[in-house]
């Protein structure tokens, strides 16, 4: 039966491999199983947006895989990245129940794998999780879906654990996974389950085994174009450090950062710069070890990874130990790691454990080791975990002496570090059994371990100081070659060079001595020249001083007289505005005496007009700058007084929007006039005895230099039969006159907004109108 649609996509996007992070002694392990998802996983808005999804979605197979899609993406960040669980529960277990009375065998089997991964289930008996799984690959197998095949083995492989009865049935999964990917032409994903059990072969010490089937997946995935190649050049690294080539081992650490970097995928390249410092710490270079992991933990720090930066700062510590500086490793665990111990509190207590001995603190160190072992006996601990604890207490009960006490632990973790195949850490460790049988008087077994040990450090340091001399030696001879060529060259250019100075040998007398007299004219003649140059100088600087003493001079004499002619124009304006305001009194003084009503109207417009040059005046002395007048000061201020001198202001609202502009005397006189006669006759004509209105003043500048003035009010509008132009009134031939001297256009319209007159004046401005004053 073909595959249904979606099952390969389930495949594509659940199958990632655990994160694997184990710090062995003062050694990060030489294993490398970090996570590599066949694709990213997704962003925390993606996730939200399956959520909402899913809320909308009746119960269907497309609610089934949105149940199944979310459970598997939450448990995959909870295992890489170490997030929390959130919904991943409530999620598998709904998806579980639904498929239960769906038609939808490919979402069932998804469902089911969900189910069997989740934590209750993964870590519990055949009877629950792995029960489930099994029942998903023989459901798989029965209806011929091979990539679901594939993935419930993948999923079964990786409920076992990760120790020496773990890792047998780990193989046989994944060797029925990569079998269904291999006769499925998948080469990416056959690549994937090979490497996973190349990194199980490590596990067992078969590095040989493992080194090759890497590379056969390293030459998968480039014919494939699969660009992610750093988990597989660290699982290398790992195989090579773990056989003594530390020299290979170094080449596909570095080559493992650089993969990373090339191809943007930063979220473990912490993982890859421990690998290469702990490579650098095991050649004896502990100051390059230090600065990678001191580099390690600051991302660590920043991304919050609390865990990792617990055994960060224990293999720091370690290192420091190594140094022969325990007060400076205890004072570096106590302060970085002390405030997040909670988080790995095995590998932080161990450190501390080591921390204690070197400072010969037993009593200390003996309570931080009890209580890890108390622990040990009420949690099965990990292969790795009990080979780090035995070493620990080991070398403790040695430091002690308690030898009878070490020598157990030290065994113990001996057998594990064996199967494991660490090399350095299985010399250790016989050395510190030499240690215990010498002083238990057990002299053969103590002569066997030592020989161990030498035969295991001369096998790994002795192979690598020849792989480095090796290199060492090519990079000399092909210096040694760069030499010799430039030897020849510089030969070649010494015998032109003689030949040359031979012919230049006979002319060399004629030709210096004519040298020797050209100089000598030179120099008497630059002598010379200098001389008069330096008169033509000094006299150049006292004429200079003298015109810039009178220059200096007639600026000051124009800042007074600048000074003078400003006080005096504003003495005249204010003089002139006094003059105005007499003329406007004794206009208004004749008024009252006058019984002609139209005699009586002509004198108070004739000192309403007055009383607005009057106003112009009064702003030009009162300003900053002499001669301009701020408009909208002034025009607020005529306003004001016409509607005092009309009794308006209670009745009459005047409402102003004028933009900020400064104008010069020339224009500002005829333009307070025109304004002067538009707001009388407003006031006079546009609302009767006590009605109340509102006039706007609008001021706007426009376009290619102009302005335009608006004056509007909401009284009874013009007449119907009202013509402008044969209108024959003072007040209007004035303001036409006035207009016409500004270059202006002025119009008197019904107002658009249905009541009332608008009168509009547009004129050009003058070229230094200020904008904005």
């Amino acid at each position: 039966m073909p595959a249904l649609p979606g099952a390969e996509a389930y495949f594509v996007v659940s199958m990632r491999l655990r994160v694997f992070l184990l710090i062995g002694g003062w050694l990060l392990s030489t294993l490398a199983a970090r996570a590599e998802p066949i694709t990213p996983l997704l962003t925390p808005a993606a996730v939200v947006r399956l959520r909402a999804q899913l809320w909308r979605t009746p119960a269907s197979p497309a609610r089934l895989r949105l149940l199944v899609q979310l459970a598997e993406e939450l448990l995959a960040q909870h295992d890489e990245l170490g997030m929390p669980l959130d919904s991943a529960v409530a999620y598998g277990q709904q998806a579980l129940a639904l498929s239960a009375g769906l038609a939808d065998p490919a979402g069932r089997i998804r469902s089911m794998y969900v189910s069997g991964q989740l934590p209750g289930a993964k870590d519990a008996a055949d009877t629950t999780g792995r029960a489930q799984l099994r029942q998903g690959v023989a459901l798989s197998q029965r209806l011929g879906y091979p990539l679901l095949e594939a993935s419930g083995w993948l999923h079964l492989a990786d409920s076992y654990p990760r120790t020496m009865l773990g890792l047998p049935r780990k193989l046989v999964g994944y060797a029925h996974a990569a079998t269904l990917f291999k006769q499925a032409s998948r080469p990416v994903e056959y690549a994937y389950v090979l490497k996973t059990m190349a990194d199980m072969h490590l596990l067992q010490g078969h590095s040989g085994q493992a080194e090759q089937e890497l590379l056969h997946v390293l030459d998968l995935y480039r014919a494939a174009g699969h660009r992610e190649l750093h988990y597989t050049y660290d699982l290398l690294r790992g195989a090579t450090r773990q056989a003594g080539n530390y020299q290979e081992a170094l080449r596909y650490g570095l080559a493992s950062i650089e993969s990373a970097q090339a191809t943007h995928d930063t979220t473990v390249i912490a993982y890859f710069y421990s690998n290469v410092a702990a490579i650098y710490a095991e050649l004896k270079q502990p100051e390059r070890a230090l600065a990678y992991y001191h580099r390690i933990l600051r991302r660590e720090l920043r991304s919050r990874a609390k865990e990792g930066a617990v055994s960060t700062c224990a293999v720091i510590s370690r290192l420091l130990l190594g140094q022969q500086q325990p007060r400076q490793a205890l004072r570096f665990l106590q302060a970085t790691a002390g405030p997040i111990q909670a988080t790995d509190q095995d590998t932080y207590t161990r450190c501390l454990v080591d921390c204690y001995v070197a400072l010969g603190q037993f009593a200390r160190a003996e309570r931080a080791l009890r209580t890890l072992l108390a622990a040990a006996r009420q949690v099965p601990l990990s292969d790795m975990d009990r080979m780090n604890l035995d070493k620990t207490a080991g070398r403790f009960y040695l430091a002690t002496r308690r030898y009878a006490q070490a020598y157990p632990h030290l065994q113990q973790a001996l057998v594990l570090s064996q199967s494991a195949g660490f090399l350095l850490q299985t010399a250790a460790l016989h050395q510190l059994l030499f240690q215990a049988d010498s002083a238990l008087g057990r002299f053969p077994a103590a002569i066997g371990h030592y020989q161990q040990y030498k035969r295991l450090t001369d096998s790994v340091f002795n192979a690598t100081r020849s792989q480095q001399l090796a290199s060492l030696q090519i990079q000399y001879d092909t210096r040694q070659q760069e030499q010799n060529i430039a030897l020849l060259t510089k030969q070649g250019q010494l015998q032109q060079a003689r030949l040359r100075q031979r012919e230049q040998q006979r002319n060399a007398g004629l030709v210096g001595a004519a040298l020797l007299l050209l100089l000598l004219a030179l120099g008497y003649s630059r002598y010379r020249h200098g001389q008069r140059s330096n008169r033509l100088l000094r006299a150049q600087r006292a004429e200079i001083e003298q015109r810039s003493q009178a220059l200096a001079q007639l600026l000051a004499e124009q800042r007074e007289l600048l000074t003078e002619k400003e006080w005096m124009l504003r003495e005249i304006h204010h003089r002139v505005k006094n003059n105005l305001q007499v003329i406007g009194s004794l206009l208004n003084t004749q008024a009252d005496y006058s019984p002609d009503p139209a005699a009586l109207s002509a004198l108070r417009e004739s000192e309403h007009r007055v009383q607005a040059m009057a106003l112009v005046h009064q702003h030009l002395y009162q300003t900053d700058r002499v001669g301009w007048v701020p408009l909208p000061a002034y025009v607020q201020e005529l306003a004001a007084h016409l509607l005092d001198a009309f009794d308006a202001t209670t009745r009459v609202h005047l409402h102003l929007d004028l933009a900020p502009l400064a104008l010069p005397v020339t224009v500002a006189t005829p333009l307070g006039l025109i304004l002067n006669e538009l707001l009388i006759n407003a006031l006079k004509h546009a609302f009767g005895p006590g009605q109340p209105g509102t006039l706007t003043l609008t001021g706007r500048v426009l376009p290619q230099h102009a302005y335009q003035l608006s004056v509007a009010d909401d009284g009874r509008g013009l007449p119907a039969d009202f013509d402008p132009a044969r209108a024959n009134s003072l007040g209007l031939n004035l303001i036409t006159g006035l207009s016409h001297q500004l270059d202006g256009e002025f119009s008197l319209l019904p107002n658009p907004a249905g009541r009332g007159a608008v009168a509009r004046l547009c004129l050009a401005l003058p070229g230094p109108a200020e904008h904005g004053a």
